[in-house]
């Protein structure tokens, strides 16, 4: 087992391993995105997660490959950062100019990086992610009044009592599941903690989101805000009717818009329309459920703007 052909035998593998993992994993993954309009950019946390997981499989007595690797791009790591630095103080300034709210901050941030030529996937990942810290870290101010022709959609629902539950549960799930897995797999058990920590925060910015970002009658089309899920503007000449009810998905299809639950507002499309999501993501349907606050009202004022 000691003899000098098998310690050699282990440092080819550990060398063709190491090569495999951060070499081979991020070109591929390049060559596969290369015609996509999925962003160049992206190989560079595959880059990194490849490094990070090469270092956890290979043992530590064969790392010398990977720490050739780890200085050589060094550099551009270094390059990369500056650029990005460079990027945010950008974004930041055309912020300030823009003016940006906690009513409209999502639509503002993409149409900033929209106008620094980002990619429309990027621009939409980027905002959906920044949106969630910054609903977290900057929603709990008082949010301003509504007026006759914005409407709240979480506080009926029972959101909030879910809010509640996965506030106290989540934390405590987190703590045991962290105790237990680090006698299995540390690693492992810091990776599940930062996805738990990540959930926290989504959970507190898409709550924030929902108590800023109202839904709002404008002239021509409802400008459907559901936190930072949902926010995409419904033409009224494009609603067939409009119904006080629950959805039913054992009888019909429809993208479920409510904050929880089956909802209590029915939109019925003429025809089947793009919604769009959170990272840009969009589904067609031609059949929308809504949970609205004060849902006479909201049923009272589009059903006098639907085009018959």
């Amino acid at each position: 087992m000691n003899s000098p052909q098998f310690v050699s035998n282990r440092s080819l593998i550990a060398f063709g391993s190491s090569v495999d993992l951060v070499l081979i994993i991020p070109l591929v993954y390049f060559l596969f995105i290369r015609k996509t309009s999925i962003p160049k950019i992206t190989v560079v946390p595959v880059f990194i997660l490849s490094l990070t997981l090469a270092f956890q499989i290979i043992p530590s007595n064969y790392h010398n490959t990977l720490s050739i690797i780890e200085m050589t791009v060094a550099p551009l790591e270094l390059a990369i950062i500056g650029f990005l630095i460079y990027k945010v103080s950008q974004i930041n300034r055309q912020l300030e100019r823009s003016k940006a709210t906690l009513r409209d901050f999502p639509e503002r941030i993409k149409e900033v990086l929209i106008d620094l030529k980002t990619k429309p996937l990027l621009a939409n990942v980027a905002a959906s992610e920044s949106s969630l810290f910054y609903y977290t870290i900057m929603g709990w101010k008082q949010p301003t009044a509504l007026d006759e022709l914005q409407f709240s959609y979480y506080q009926k629902s029972g959101y909030k009592s879910v809010f509640v539950l996965v506030l106290f549960l989540l934390p405590v799930e987190t703590f045991v599941l962290h105790y237990w897995l680090m006698t299995i797999s540390p690693v492992l058990a810091w990776v599940l903690t930062g996805l738990s920590l990540y959930s926290l925060f989504f959970v507190f910015g898409d709550r924030n989101a929902m108590r800023h970002r109202p839904i709002e009658l404008e002239a021509d089309h409802i400008k459907m805000n559901i936190g930072i899920r949902w926010a995409f503007e419904l033409p009224y000449e494009s609603i067939k009717r409009i119904e006080l009810r629950e959805g039913d998905e054992h009888s019909e299809k429809f993208v479920n818009l409510s904050s929880f639950g089956a909802g209590n507002v029915v939109i019925s499309l003429k025809e089947k329309t793009k919604v769009q999501g959170i990272y840009g993501i969009k589904k067609s349907t031609d059949k929308l459920v809504l949970s609205i606050d004060n849902s006479d009202k909201f049923f009272e004022l589009v059903s006098e703007r639907i085009t018959p």
